[in-house]
């Protein structure tokens, strides 16, 4: 027999329950989802009836029924079993007993008892044990008291660990969740590690959905040499929908107490972040040393579909204070930080930017050349001046800044008209292009005793014409099917030799010279150097792929050939040097399986000697087993020679325990630069990590290449406890343990990506 009731469901609030952990709890491989009766499939969400069937029913002066025997009670999306339920018209009432199910579709509670109150739309389970269907977490309840905007759970009971495993579990007196408010409170919570109490909270919040609201985060603990025991308590404020604040009070028992701040902000047209981290005093630092601060800006404007601007400062209170305190918005070797704010306009004919922009070099650096401002234009789109000849231009006025250089104060106008004439198709490409390029400086010197030429122009014009082929064939790939390309391409370039030593180094330093960058039409960043040119550039790219398209295997190699050995001009430091005749090769092989290698270097033909180098060797099944072995090298970086060679790798020992272990030495100077260790343990409900560190700690104010003096290393060890589904996990992948040093994993760039 159905029946159909005009009432409220009592079960409304056990879904107000699942949304309590649909977000904190991640699923896990070793949980096994609940599996629930088909009938649950078939209901209807939007069906307000509710439907009840049973074995045998008796009716009582129409006004009480009894049902026995196989009682199935169902309501939208829920369902609940019973052997008996009582309704009663006139109290208002419905009871079930004789140990009871609920279902929907993310939980099921077991009960001994239901009671609901229709007048009042509240019921009670006593006895609840629940269990989410389809993730990790389940929980205990003496009684479960539930209204439309209420749930309260009485001596209650929360775990992510699967069933009959007591790994943890928090037990609280009294749980009350605000389905409104979206936040539940706990009181007199205790935390027990197998069945042990390790944590007493009088009271704590907790999400109930995606609302936010103010209150203390995770705690993050750590030790090491320079620091001592460093620990950080963040404290979170809501402040309001869009905008946010969040204040951490940070401890080091060798430096002192300091104190971290994010206040974030997000409108429809605008979006940024300010940081400000303060150390009142430190010390590990003479008592005249003062306050350490580091401030951070970041912002974002979308003005209209076309304006947008842009802003990224960062600003420290001395050279040390990221090599020493650390930061997260700056790497711990990092020797320079950008601050820049640009306005930029996307117009159908002209493409312009303002900026301004200036480097904080840290250390024994010279001071970097600030742009105060910088105005570009640029054509949007060619035009055709005759049917395939297109005409493009460039324009860009900058004032240059810097009160410690020989030049203290620079104007520069540039002037870029281009003409070219392309010719694209699949198989073949050709390009001619013709620029002509006018710079005019404006140079002042406050020392009358230097020779500065207050102006120079300077004219150069330029011509490209480079043509590429694409040729295709079918290959055997070791018995398999395969693509074989092969892609030559060559470029001439010629542009005239020009004196350009009156001319001071604004924006402009060497480019780096790899296979790609043969091509280039200038060796040079910025404009203050163009290099002379009259050259040809001979490349060629093959490649492999499968049947399926994957790239297998690649290999480039190019070389350029001077027709005209360029002019020395004795103004050019060696690093700004674009006499050389550079050869540069690159390779990439997915050679077996999960394995892959890559390869780069760069010969200069005339001195016979390798400018830079790098390889790599990478096996990557998954992100908890990866290898890696790396070499680089490099001739001269500020005048000093690299070599280096890494080792690093994850390795799962067990389904439970996982290894992970990175090396990296300076085989210049024949000593470790950065070793770490970890070993991390998860299970389903929980996870430990311990991780030891030793790192060549960074010291800016020795000079350049100085490493005898820069021997000093430094240790730490830290540990980090995880409760899944009970904080926040994210960032405890082992790879994660990867990035925290001074060498950070990268994932290589592999063919199949």
């Amino acid at each position: 027999m159905k029946h159909g009731l005009a009432v409220v469901f009592f079960l409304l609030v056990f879904k107000t329950l699942s949304v309590a952990h649909a977000d904190t709890v991640s699923s896990e491989v070793c949980y096994l989802p609940v599996e629930q009766p088909k009938i649950l499939a078939q209901l209807n969400a939007a069906d307000p009836t509710i439907s009840i069937s049973s074995d045998n029913v008796t009716l009582t002066d129409n006004q009480q029924a009894h049902f026995i025997g196989n009682v199935e009670i169902t309501y939208r999306d829920t369902l609940l079993l019973a052997p008996r339920a009582n309704f009663s018209s006139t109290a208002q009432n419905m009871t079930a007993d004789g140990g009871l199910t609920y279902f929907n579709k993310v939980l099921q509670v077991s009960a001994s008892r239901f009671t609901a109150d229709l007048a009042h739309n509240q019921a009670s389970l006593d006895d609840a044990n629940y269990q989410f269907a389809a993730q990790a977490g389940r929980g205990y309840a003496k009684q479960l008291t539930a209204s439309e905007d209420q749930l309260v759970l009485e001596q209650a009971l929360f775990t992510t660990c699967p069933s009959n495993d007591n790994s943890w579990a928090l037990h609280a007196k009294e749980i009350n969740i605000e389905a409104d408010e979206g936040w539940g409170e706990a009181h007199h919570a205790i935390f027990r590690i197998k069945d042990i109490p390790v944590l007493y909270l009088p009271y704590i919040t907790f999400p109930v959905n995606e609302q936010r609201r103010s209150g203390l985060l995770l705690p993050k603990i750590g030790s090491s040499q320079k620091l001592g025991v460093d620990f950080e308590l963040p404290y979170y404020l809501n402040l309001a929908p869009n905008y946010d604040l969040t204040l951490t009070p940070r401890y080091m028992s060798k430096r002192g107490a300091q104190l971290k701040s994010e206040f974030r902000y997000l409108t429809e047209a605008h979006q940024g972040s300010l940081q400000l981290e303060y150390l009142n005093s430190d010390n590990e630092k003479d008592s005249d040393f003062g306050a350490r601060y580091l401030s951070h800006f970041s912002h974002l404007s979308d003005l209209t579909p076309r304006l947008r601007a842009f802003i990224d400062v960062t600003d420290v209170s001395d050279d040390a204070y990221i090599s020493e305190l650390g930061s997260d918005y700056s790497n711990q070797s990092d020797t320079q930080l950008l601050r820049e704010a640009a306005l930029n306009y996307y117009g159908e004919q002209v493409h312009s930017q303002l900026r301004v922009q200036s480097f904080e070099i840290l250390g024994n650096y010279n001071k970097a050349y600030s742009s105060l401002p910088e105005l570009s234009l640029t054509s949007a789109k060619p035009v055709a001046l005759f049917p395939g000849i297109n005409f493009a231009w460039q324009a860009q006025y900058a004032h240059f800044y810097n009160d410690e250089a020989a030049i203290d104060r620079a104007n520069r106008l540039h002037l870029e008209p281009s003409i070219s004439l392309p010719f694209v198709t699949p198989a073949f490409e050709f390009t001619a292009e013709a620029s002509l390029l006018y710079t005019y400086y404006q140079q002042h010197t406050s020392d009358n005793s230097l020779e500065i030429d207050p102006s120079v122009t300077r004219t150069v014009p330029k011509i490209r014409l480079h043509s590429r082929l694409n040729f295709e064939r079918e290959y055997d790939w070791f018995g398999a099917p395969a693509l074989q390309t092969f892609e030559p391409q060559i470029q001439y370039l010629y542009i005239p030799y020009r004196e350009q030593s009156p001319i001071g180094l604004y924006d402009t330093t060497r480019l780096q010279d790899d296979y790609y960058g043969l091509f280039r039409i200038n060796r040079y960043s910025g404009l203050d150097r163009i290099n002379e040119a009259n050259q040809l550039t001979v490349g060629w790219t093959s490649r492999f792929y499968d049947n399926v398209d994957n790239e297998l295997f690649r290999f480039s190699l190019g070389q350029i050939f001077f027709l005209k050995q360029p002019s020395m001009s004795a103004d050019l430091l060696e690093d700004f040097s674009s006499s050389e005749s550079m050869l540069a090769a690159e390779l990439i092989w997915h050679w077996y399986r999960k394995w892959y290698f890559s390869s780069a270097v760069q010969y200069d033909v005339d001195s016979n000697e390798v400018m830079k180098s790098s390889a790599s060797l990478d096996y990557r099944a998954s992100d908890k087993s990866l290898f890696q072995l790396n070499h680089r090298f490099s001739r001269a970086v500020s005048g000093v020679e690299i070599r280096q060679l890494g080792v690093l790798g994850t390795m799962p020992v067990t389904d439970n325990w996982q290894l992970v272990g990175s090396y990296y030495r300076d085989l210049t100077n024949r000593r470790m630069i950065d070793l770490s260790f970890g070993m991390q343990y998860e299970s389903c409900c929980w996870a430990v990590r311990l991780v030891a560190k030793r790192q060549v700690m960074t010291d800016l104010n020795l000079p350049v290449g100085n490493f005898a003096q820069a021997s000093q290393l430094d240790s730490s060890v830290g540990i980090q406890f995880v409760l899944k589904g009970f904080g926040d996990s994210a960032g405890f992948g082992v790879t994660d343990m990867l990035s925290n040093g001074i060498f950070n994993y990268r994932r290589p760039y592999l063919l199949t990506n």
